[in-house]
């Protein structure tokens, strides 16, 4: 080897090892960067002698990574779900062990226990009221709470859309900076460790599969298959308006249902409110829209006066088509009876669910809604409900199962009836077969009249002719036919007539059948109990805007405000008929997510409350789970790809030691030049 070649070969070796001691240099200083993986010098030989660095790369475990792609995936979508339920928690109270809601209907009963002792104390009649809106006040809060909660959410999901667009864009630069460097023969490995950065920032978002191609990008796809980063950047749009996630280069109207797991599809499914997710047991899916739901069916109970009731199966709009249901058309006839005539409703062209319920809604004694989880209910304010479906449009909303079929009335009396209700109860013992004319000694005929809730009078006759009532069937089922009246046959086969909601006079007639059926009577008008004396209020719960009960849900629940403005005072003989519906243990919460039966009021406050525990303790371990998953996957990803201090600094002296010797080698070169140069001097 000539000098000059040996010169050349011991400066391209000095150079390249220079270079290979900056690269160590950069992985020691980098040791603690977790987003930084190890570089490496590749040395090749030179032809005519010497190394030089062939390329510096960087350490890559692509299993591991995809592994790990996957966990922050899930991690990220278990956070997002966790921190919803612990906002829930701390709400509710549950996540400290308080029941706020359960404590304010215990106390509400323990006030009604005490006026029912001393119904003549003023103080507890005050605690009533005071109580009564404790209860109302503690709805109100959970529900502004829940709002508070799901605005908080929808900050969260913009913040989500707007980082990952801002990450899929950086990745669509890194990678055309990489493309530019690796055709100059530049190194990329700090452009790919900031690239790689990026990409898990959108593995928190989507869960996602990245695929690298030959000339140093990268194409990021969801494993639904949806392009994220490929030739260029996506942009997502999430409207919240009609709930529609969209994205550039695509024309769906909905990407939606492609996201299978991440923050973004959490959120999302945090905040949906469709049938389906309310229907869904699944833990994170509509957590806000259900505990809203069950705190609006938790509100109706209390002003609910029905006594029997059919729920559909169906999840329904107001403005659904019904006719769009298996087996409901066009047509379709669906009858109904309450222990009186039968009375017939029938399906419209498009007839919508809001629609069908109106019609339902104005038959005697009977009030329809749709419930807070999206179910058609029919519900009888006289007996018994019972539907005939010969079309099959009933089956088809899922609200009876045979045809007819009977909804016996309820075991428990509500709080609204208990107090609302005027009864009066005879004294003589029927049955429904019972002729009143030939068993009771009534006159034929024998008139009386009932007047419901301040409408007309209306005249019942009991007798032998046509179109009158000659058994105590046939008179319970003329009272029932009556807007607002409902009669029965008692435990002890007394006859029972009572308001349906409001005020009942019942005034005797013709041959006076009241007091023969054994009803005590003042001035020909029968004593009920239960009806107001001047200054108390017929109501006790109420909407604040709109009708009660149909207006009334979570968030215009109150006390009268008669009563809370003092106008007027609580009923003073109802404590024992209230505190036994409030005691008893007959009442049920089903749909959105819950199935709680047989509980009393303050039982369906705790099933609620003990949910929210139950889902937020899933999601908690979820939680941990997922992120102890997510972090060891991480250490063991660094532990292959990160910077190994030790090992750096062995590579170190290494070089050190070849950086000598390669400059002694420059320096005999040295040597030899000035022994040459003084010879030919």
């Amino acid at each position: 080897m000539t000098l000059t070649a040996a010169l050349q070969s011991a400066i391209s070796s000095l150079n390249s090892i220079n270079t290979a001691v900056n690269v160590t240099s950069q992985n020691v200083a980098n040791a603690t960067n977790k987003d930084y993986n190890t570089q490496e010098a590749i040395f090749s030989d030179v032809t005519n002698g010497g190394v030089r660095i062939a390329e510096i790369i960087r350490r890559v475990n692509v299993g591991l990574r995809n592994e790990l792609l996957g966990e922050i995936n899930t991690a990220a979508a278990s956070s997002a779900r966790n921190e919803a339920y612990e906002l829930i928690e701390q709400l509710t109270g549950t996540l400290t062990g308080q029941t706020p809601l359960t404590d304010a209907i215990e106390e509400f009963r323990s006030a009604w226990k005490a006026f029912e002792a001393a119904p003549e104390n003023d103080a507890a009649r005050t605690d009533v009221v005071l109580l009564g809106q404790s209860v109302a006040i503690e709805i109100q809060r959970l529900s502004d709470g829940l709002d508070v909660i799901e605005r908080q959410i929808r900050t969260n999901l913009r913040d989500t859309i707007g980082d990952v667009n801002d990450a899929l864009a950086e990745i669509e630069r890194l990678n055309d900076s990489i493309i530019n460097e690796k055709a100059s023969f530049r190194p990329t490995a700090e452009l790919e460790n900031l690239r790689d950065a990026e990409i898990l920032k959108v593995a928190e978002v989507f869960d996602i599969q990245v695929l690298n191609k030959s000339d140093g990008s990268v194409a990021v796809y969801t494993t639904t298959g949806l392009d994220l980063v490929d030739s260029t950047a996506s942009e997502f749009t999430f409207n919240e308006a009609d709930f529609t996630l969209t994205k550039t280069g695509s024309g769906s109207n909905d990407l939606s249902s492609q996201l299978t797991d991440g923050r973004l599809a959490a959120e999302i499914n945090l905040l949906r409110t469709d049938g389906t997710s309310l229907q869904s047991t699944q833990n994170g899916v509509a957590p806000i829209q259900k505990l809203r739901d069950q705190l609006d069916e938790l509100t109706f109970s209390f002003v609910d006066v029905s006594v029997a009731q059919a729920r559909g199966t169906q999840f329904v709009e107001s403005d659904t088509d019904i006719t769009t249901f298996t087996g409901v058309d066009a047509g379709d006839v669906i009858t109904i009876n309450v222990g009186g005539s039968n009375q017939t409703v029938t399906v419209g062209a498009n007839q919508t669910a809001a629609s069908l319920v109106a019609a339902l809604d104005a038959l005697t004694n009977v009030d329809a809604r749709i419930d807070s989880h999206g179910q058609v209910v029919i519900m009888s304010n006289a007996g018994a409900l019972t539907i005939t479906d010969p079309d099959g449009a009933a089956a088809g909303l899922g609200i009876v199962s045979s045809s007819p079929q009977t909804f016996a009335q309820n075991v428990a009396v509500s709080f609204a009836r208990a107090y609302q209700n005027e009864i009066g109860v005879g004294s003589t013992a029927l049955t429904t077969t019972t002729d009143l004319i030939a068993t009771t000694g009534l006159t034929d005929p024998s008139t009386f009249t009932v007047t419901a809730a301040g409408a007309g009078a209306t005249t019942i006759t009991i007798g032998t002719g046509a179109g009158e009532a000659q058994t105590a069937g046939d008179l319970i089922a003329a009272l029932n036919d009556v807007e607002g009246v409902r009669a029965e046959l008692n435990a002890n086969g007394f006859l029972e007539i009572s308001s349906a909601e409001g005020s009942l006079v019942i005034t005797d007639g013709a041959n006076t059948p009241l007091a023969s059926l054994g009803f005590i009577t003042s001035g020909g008008v029968a004593v009920l109990e239960g009806s107001p004396n001047t200054g108390e209020a017929a109501r006790f719960f109420e909407a604040e805007t709109g009708s009660t009960p149909g207006n009334v849900s979570r968030v215009n629940f109150r006390v009268n405000d008669t009563l809370t403005s003092n106008a007027e005072e609580v009923k003073l003989l109802v404590g024992s008929r209230v505190l036994t519906a409030l005691n008893s243990e007959a009442r049920a919460v089903v749909g959105s997510g819950i199935n709680i039966q047989n509980e009393d009021y303050t039982g369906l406050a705790s099933g609620i409350l003990v949910e929210v525990t139950r889902q937020g303790e899933i999601s908690t371990r979820q939680s941990l789970r997922s992120e102890t998953l997510r972090d060891n996957l991480s250490q063991a990803l660094r532990d292959e790809v990160g910077v190994n201090v030790d090992e750096e600094l062995a590579r170190l002296t290494v070089l050190q030691n070849s950086f000598a010797a390669t400059a002694r080698v420059l320096s005999v070169v040295d040597e030899l030049f000035g022994t040459l140069e003084t010879i030919v001097q």
